[in-house]
């Protein structure tokens, strides 16, 4: 499990990061990364190229837009070029892929042959983007079948990790990955939950799982208002190097309204963020 690493670059300083952080988890498990640069089809069709080919007087869908697309193909396989050489210099096996098409969607259908998705906590068009993840991010994290990992360090760190649970399918999704990586890892797997008025039977579940599986676990039960503000706390005093959490639990009326425990985890936390959510 998680042998299989996918790792979408786009030459920005945080997909390198990303990068970087999958090497060294494949170092750690001795997986393989599969590199994948997207031109984004919106920039060879449609509008845009519309508007650019007016200024500049020239007619669209012709010559120009021939030359757009060699000049996009050259640059993504320069950015593939240097991180297999990433790759190649940590003797980490890896294979490129350059495609065209809509960025999201490709990443998706990419990871279906791999076992997660990492992605460093912005990329290279973020301070457009929308919401605290940038628009593909989110996208990718709210429709993935595959574990996404969002990380701001380029270090993978060994350790202790931090299971976020609250009783949902896709909390209890995280569950069983979290046995799988404190297996992998020989690692200590800490279960967080927060609620204002706890009900046992909920940590429990999680207790009696961990228990089964025979992983090494530390039950942490926060009476706290905010989610977010009990989980992050509770990772800063283990400290974690990781925290799983299962993705996007709430309604999507409530996170437009109120934002969600995810985002904000998400947008305020140090350390690499692991999420998952049911098929």
């Amino acid at each position: 499990m998680f042998r299989r690493l996918l790792v979408p670059v786009d030459g920005s300083e945080q997909a390198l990061k990303g990068l970087k952080y999958a090497i060294h988890w494949a170092k750690n498990i001795k997986g393989s990364i599969t590199l994948l640069h997207v031109i984004d089809i919106k920039l060879l069709e449609g509008p845009l190229l519309r508007d650019v080919s007016s200024i500049l007087g020239v007619t669209p869908w012709t010559n120009y837009q021939n030359q757009i697309r060699i000049v996009l193909e050259e640059r993504g396989k320069r950015i593939l070029h240097l991180c297999e050489n990433e790759c190649q210099q940590n003797d980490i096996p890896c294979e490129k892929i350059l495609k065209i098409g809509i960025i999201t969607r490709t990443i998706l259908e990419q990871s279906e042959l791999c076992d997660i998705i990492i992605i460093g906590k912005s990329g290279e068009h973020s301070r457009w983007s929308e919401g605290f993840l940038g628009g593909t991010t989110q996208a990718v994290t709210r429709r993935s079948k595959r574990p996404v990992l969002i990380t701001n360090q380029d270090e993978f760190r060994c350790g202790p990790f931090l299971l976020a649970y609250d009783g949902s399918p896709s909390a209890r999704e995280a569950l069983r990955v979290s046995v799988e990586l404190a297996k992998i890892w020989n690692t200590t797997c800490h279960v967080v939950y927060v609620a204002t008025k706890p009900e046992e039977e909920i940590a429990n579940e999680a207790t009696s799982y961990l228990k089964t599986n025979e992983v090494l676990y530390s039950i942490h039960i926060v009476n706290e208002n905010s989610p977010t503000v009990g989980i992050l706390n509770t990772a800063r005093e283990i400290p974690a190097e990781l925290i799983v959490m299962g993705a996007f639990g709430k309604n999507r009326v409530h996170e437009w309204l109120l934002g969600s425990n995810t985002n904000s985890v998400i947008h305020t936390s140090t350390c690499p963020i692991l999420l998952t959510r049911l098929s």
